[in-house]
């Protein structure tokens, strides 16, 4: 029977006759099933399956099952043709049989052991095969070892593969072959050169030290070949080695710089470039010439080599172009400076390999100049998606300040940008909405997020001229950002809100148009995206609520009926914004006051307590205390301070007067007495403990922990015992205790006490024995060690919440009124303009 006859699994093979010859003229080769592949890309699942389906009746078929299993199909179930296969006596037959078996043999392949009998005789012969399991390696190792001097040199050159593989199931082969790879570097026939270079090339990869001895030998190869495999093989190789060997930066210049100028082969050239850069030989200060013959400098000469690569249309050479641009940028900036526009356009590449390294390369170009035009094409690409309906401004003018007011962020028809304020340029949608739109896909639209916060907040915010165009940014982000993004949303307003004063009483506004969105409250939840942003935007409502306008609605605003499906620490957040903005406002109204305004206090006052109590209490004939003790205890307090805000301003305009109560008037200052400035990281660990404080006493009476039983009395006094008896009375006694909980000990009156008779082992008094000197040693250290005094545990730091990502500086020695040292790239507080202070953290409420 043929060997390359494969019968369907459940049924009969067919015989060899001429109505199965006539069958086998019709048969589909290799290359049909690859042209067929590519007609059916739309139904390409399909396709396989009647392939598979014809292939199980065809005679030809190991190429073809060899094919379908690199595009991940089984092909478990031919197992045993593929031995059969591996037996033929035809050297053509027999290498696809092998090939087939080392793509998909495996350790629990279950006619593995029929194959071993196979591959010993056919060792013996002059065919090859790769091992693929830990016992077959360390059984056949040294077989194969022992033909790497064969006289044919296509033997050596598959033997050195093979062992190649069976080093990766025993490493322990490795002491023999490195050697004997060494020796093949000089093999006469450049296809063993290539397989030994090869192969030196994957092994470097775990551990490139071990072979740098073998630099000169591929540095001679390197100067000498004429093979591009090789050469692609050894420059890659160098890549490895020269971040070990500095030296060898200065020596690979001359032939890479040769290859760059020279090459024709793409996948050379990419190489050359890609171990010019990464290997840092590009700053090796020696001139090159050009193809004109200029002297230009190595970097410059990769930068402009790369052009050809990300201006193609190729779509794998646009993406390996883009990955070498991106370490170029790391070491030289300015060469890549120039490739902005080509980069901007890689944005709206379809591939989204290339969208997302045009995205890291277009994120370190960015600059004060072309920051907002970068900013304004990745929203652009935000807003186009499927899901997201927003209504595009004007298309003329920039970021203006005096605009950035003059919009409302709410629009019936969807969000409009506050960010573009009659500047926002979007670009038309695709006439087909069946094309798949690459701004859809979750991991893109998180990155270009991550890439917009990144570059606006770079180094302390060098980048930025406009910090409410930043706010304005930020909060278009809330809507269009499409992923779950709210928790750095939230950090990156609190953070430039609290760093840089000017842009405070902007972002409040901006707080509390997000709070008056009833999309984003109506249905939020602890779990929600917008819960984080929701929060910020509470605290930074109350805490600034001084720089605008005080309202009465402001409080209806965080008081909103979703409220309990947050987390304590967010309902604790709002709770007290909600505080600070009720204060605020009777102080603010406590200015003017008079007869509709005492009306409006009363008012206003039973509403809040309205809403508190819908929120928090329940039915009006629930018990106040009971139900306040069952909250988190984040809200409990604050929300005590609350009721009690509400019954002293209550009790003080219960009867009308002319001038407005104290309290009033006074209430704010609870919260504003002190400014809470931002501090530094370290800085609590600088602060020295002042003398007689214990921070580890309590500050009041001890709080009794009620979930541990309370130990009972202490036993009366017991008369003295035998040491003896004392020494095991209290191992039994420690026995017991292991089967004891924590705060359950037992009665010590209640531990049996044995009486022993110790007859002569009491008088008899044991000789020492040698052994015992040592242990007499040791106890007389540890004692020596135990009187030594220990010094007293330093007091615990109290730690500081600090918000952003940024390096803080330590506190300052001034005075608290000094003015602080300016950042670089900000700008002073006194001047008209913006100005970023050190990142902070939300100042904590006691």
């Amino acid at each position: 029977m043929n060997p390359l006859f494969f019968s369907p699994p459940h049924s009969p093979g067919i015989l060899a006759s001429p109505t199965s010859f006539r069958l086998r003229m019709f048969e589909k080769s290799l290359t049909d099933l690859i042209q067929g592949l590519r007609a059916n890309k739309r139904n390409e699942s399909e396709y396989i399956s009647k392939s598979l389906e014809e292939i199980q009746n065809e005679s030809a078929a190991i190429d073809k099952l060899n094919y379908l299993h690199m595009l991940g199909y089984d092909m478990n179930w031919a197992n045993f043709n593929v031995v059969e296969v591996m037996s033929s006596a035809k050297f053509s037959e027999k290498r696809a049989g092998y090939l087939a078996a080392s793509q998909s043999f495996n350790q629990d392949t279950d006619v593995l052991m029929l194959a071993t009998n196979l591959i010993r005789k056919d060792l013996a012969s002059t065919n090859f095969m790769e091992i693929a399991t830990a016992e077959l390696a360390m059984d056949l190792f040294d077989d194969v070892l022992a033909i790497l001097g064969h006289s044919r040199p296509y033997i050596r050159k598959k033997a050195i593969a093979c062992l190649y593989k069976m080093t990766l199931k025993h490493p322990e082969g490795l002491h023999d072959f490195v050697p004997q790879l060494k020796e093949r570097l000089d093999d006469p026939d450049p296809s063993v050169v290539s397989s030994a270079v090869s192969v030196i090339c994957e092994l470097a990869h775990t551990n490139p030290r071990n072979y740098l001895p073998l630099a000169p030998k591929l540095y001679h190869l390197l100067n000498s070949s004429n093979n591009n495999w090789m050469l692609i093989k050894i420059v890659k190789l160098f890549a490895s080695l020269t971040p070990i060997e500095p030296r060898l930066a200065k020596k690979l210049h001359g032939p890479l710089s040769s290859l760059i100028c020279t090459t024709t082969a793409m996948s050379l050239l990419y190489e050359c470039i890609n171990t010019a850069v990464v290997g840092d030989i590009i700053s090796v200060p020696l001139p090159v010439t050009d193809s004109i013959g200029r002297e230009i400098d190595f970097a410059e000469l990769c930068a402009h080599k790369l052009e050809v690569f990300y201006d193609s249309s190729d779509h794998n050479l646009r993406y390996v172009g883009l990955v070498t641009l991106a370490e170029l940028q790391v070491r030289r900036p300015d060469l890549v400076v120039n490739q902005y526009e080509t980069i901007l356009r890689c944005l709206d590449d379809p591939d989204m390999g290339i969208r997302m390294r045009a995205l890291q390369v277009i994120s370190g170009m960015a600059t004060r100049r072309n920051l907002s035009q970068i900013v304004k094409r990745l929203m652009s690409q935000l807003i186009l998606s499927n899901t997201i309906a927003l209504k595009p401004g004007n298309t003329e003018g920039g970021p203006d300040e005096d605009e950035l007011e003059s919009t409302p962020l709410i629009d019936p028809s969807g969000v409009s940008l506050v960010s573009a304020k009659g500047s926002f340029t979007t670009p038309k949608k695709a006439a087909s909405s069946s094309e798949p739109n690459a701004a859809d896909n979750p991991e893109y639209r998180l990155a270009a997020v991550e890439a917009i916060i990144d570059m606006c907040s770079r180094q302390s915010y060098a980048n930025m001229t406009n910090f409410e165009w930043y706010v304005a940014v930020l909060v278009d982000l809330v809507y269009i950002a499409g992923v779950d993004v709210g928790q750095l949303l939230s950090q990156r307003i609190l953070d430039v809100t609290v760093r840089v004063r000017q842009v405070r009483e902007y972002s409040v506004r901006m707080m509390r148009q997000l709070l008056s969105d009833v999309r984003l409250t109506d249905f939020v939840s602890g779990e929600s995206p917008h819960a984080a942003v929701l929060s910020t935007a509470a605290y930074i409502l109350g805490e600034y609520c001084t720089l605008v306008p005080a309202s009465c609605d402001d409080i209806g605003l965080l008081l909103f009926p979703c409220l309990r499906q947050l987390t304590s620490d967010q309902q604790a957040a709002f709770v007290l914004a909600a505080m600070k903005v009720y204060t605020n406002w009777l102080q603010d109204v406590s200015g003017y006051w008079n007869d509709e305004v005492w009306e409006l206090v009363r008012s206003t006052n039973t509403t809040t307590m309205d809403s508190i109590t819908s929120l928090f209490l329940g039915q009006e004939g629930d018990d106040l205390d009971v139900v306040v003790a069952e909250l988190p205890l984040q809200v409990e307090g604050l929300l005590r301070s609350f009721i009690e805000i509400t019954k002293a301003v209550s009790v003080a305009t219960s009867n009308m007067s002319a001038s407005e109560p104290p309290v009033c008037r006074e209430l704010h200052s609870l919260f504003t007495m002190y400014e809470l400035n931002p501090v530094s990281a370290a800085a609590q660990g600088k602060v020295p403990v002042p003398d007689g404080l214990d921070l580890d006493s309590w500050i009041g009476d001890e709080i009794p922990d009620t979930s541990l039983r309370v130990l009972p009395p202490p036993p009366p006094p017991r008369q003295t015992r035998a040491p003896a008896q004392r020494n095991y009375a209290s191992k039994d006694h420690k026995a017991n205790r292991k089967d004891q909980p924590l705060g359950m000990l037992p009665d010590v009156d209640s531990i049996p006490v044995m009486q022993l008779d110790l007859g002569d082992l009491a008088t008899a008094r044991p000789k020492p024995r040698k052994s015992d000197k040592p242990k007499k040693k040791k106890k007389s250290k540890s004692s020596k060690r135990h009187k030594k005094p220990t010094p007293e545990p330093s007091p615990p730091m109290v730690p500081v919440d600090i918000v952003g990502d940024e390096d803080m500086p330590d506190i300052p020695t001034k005075p608290l009124n000094d003015t602080p040292a300016q950042q670089p790239g900000s700008i002073s507080g006194d001047t008209d303009n913006a100005g970023a202070e050190q990142p902070a953290s939300p100042p904590q409420q006691h």
